[in-house]
């Protein structure tokens, strides 16, 4: 997909936005490596926001293309099959916008947990049961053991207080984690904003109960993607060599 919306944009194909899951070499440190895929994730981002007007008005040109067929068969002017193959070329072009929006939608949450990670290497590890509220982060190190397994009390109790299903957008192990190479198995993402009601009640459940957490303020530059509270310890570099 991503080398036909390069030729749709007139653009060389950027590169991949997967992270390598291989052993950094002596001269590249984890920082980089990180550094690395925000630099050709934004590019592909790039890509994807230049392509897009592009697909919209290939959607418009094919429903106009529809609707005449429609009406020159009709008037007896064309056969069915002109006005089927206007129906399957206008599903197409539906469906590339689609894909190019979901991709988009991707690299938004690709850019957010690379950005936090970067944020979150240049700051010193907390002691244990150390708290941290800081503009951008509120961090917390618990002690206390917690797996994606241990929601459904957390849900429930949240949904007692605030009337709604605990808002999970990210539940363990994502394909986002995959391409960055994070180990998020122990982890859960909750779409709340820290400062918000339903957020501060997370983290004051969540220390009350000696669970780590790290809560992000604020958007990442450049991309959709909200803030939300990480349930569980920080997702380490999943390092494996080839």
């Amino acid at each position: 997909m991503l080398a036909a919306l390069a030729l749709l944009v007139g653009l060389p194909a950027p590169a991949p936005v997967v992270a390598q899951r291989r052993a950094p070499s002596r001269s590249a440190s984890l920082a980089e490596l990180n550094a690395e895929v925000l630099r050709t994730t934004r590019a592909y981002r790039a890509t994807l926001e230049r392509a897009i007007p592009v697909q919209e008005a290939q959607v418009r040109d094919a429903f106009l293309a529809l609707d005449e067929g429609k009406r020159l068969q009709a008037a007896g002017a064309v056969p069915a099959s002109y006005v089927e193959q206007a129906e399957r070329n206008l599903a197409a072009a539906q469906r590339d916008l689609s894909d190019t929006l979901t991709a988009l939608e991707e690299t938004d949450r690709i850019l957010g947990e690379a950005s936090l990670q970067q944020r979150l290497a240049s700051l010193p590890p907390l002691p244990r049961g150390g708290f941290e509220d800081s503009v951008m982060l509120v961090r917390f190190s618990g002690s206390t053991p917690w797996s994606p397994a241990d929601v459904s009390p957390l849900s429930r109790r949240f949904a007692a207080a605030f009337g709604r299903s605990l808002p999970i957008s990210a539940l363990g192990q994502t394909k986002v984690h995959d391409r960055l190479g994070l180990d998020h198995r122990g982890a859960v993402d909750v779409a709340v904003h820290p400062d918000s009601a339903e957020g501060r009640w997370l983290m004051d459940q969540l220390r009350r109960a000696g669970i780590p957490f790290i809560g992000v303020r604020g958007e990442v530059p450049g991309s959709a993607t909200g803030a939300h509270v990480h349930v569980g310890p920080p997702s380490p570099r999943l390092v494996s060599g080839r």
